[in-house]
């Protein structure tokens, strides 16, 4: 009995010293190596979602920065709840291959029908197998029409114009 208590720890030792062994190897694993700041808003009367990212840091050789929308309701954020395509996030200063200090873009999404979503700002280094979002995500209604409108607003000069044709 004690033997096999004796292998049970030796197994475990084996284990836990793997673990630290491939956190040395691949630090990236164990915290995220990017960091930075996004900013999220719906555009007014666009139906689009815009990212905008400031003050990001790579610690290795940066690949690219995406928005993701996802449902509303999401509890979960991954493909399933995934609307539309993804959208990237580009800027002079975010240079793929090269490790970021301080850099910013900016990606504007394609349109989406009226109603509200989560948006995901995630990003990627090299070597990364998956993203990393060290941002929150962010909840933003769409709409597609501008606050306020609705009817038809012509000014004196249009109107002037509509009612010159009459009497001719």
């Amino acid at each position: 009995m004690a033997s096999s208590t004796k292998r049970r720890l030796a197994g475990a030792g084996v284990i836990a010293g793997l673990s630290a062994l491939t956190l040395i190897a691949n630090p990236a694993i164990g915290s995220a190596a990017i960091t930075g700041a996004a900013t999220v808003t719906a555009d007014a009367g666009a139906g689009t979602i815009t990212t905008s990212i400031t003050g990001l840091n790579t610690t290795k050789p940066f690949v690219k920065c995406e928005g993701t929308v996802y449902s509303a309701d999401a509890t979960v954020l991954d493909s399933t709840t995934k609307v539309g395509q993804s959208f990237l996030v580009t800027g002079p200063t975010m240079v793929a291959g090269q490790v970021l200090t301080n850099a910013s873009g900016v990606g504007t999404s394609a349109v989406f029908p009226d109603g509200e979503y989560q948006v995901r700002t995630k990003c990627k280094e090299e070597g990364d197998v998956d993203y990393q979002d060290p941002i929150a995500p962010v909840r933003v209604t769409v709409s597609s029409t501008t606050p306020g409108g609705g009817g038809l607003d012509f000014g004196l000069d249009g109107l002037l114009e509509l009612f010159s044709g009459f009497g001719s």
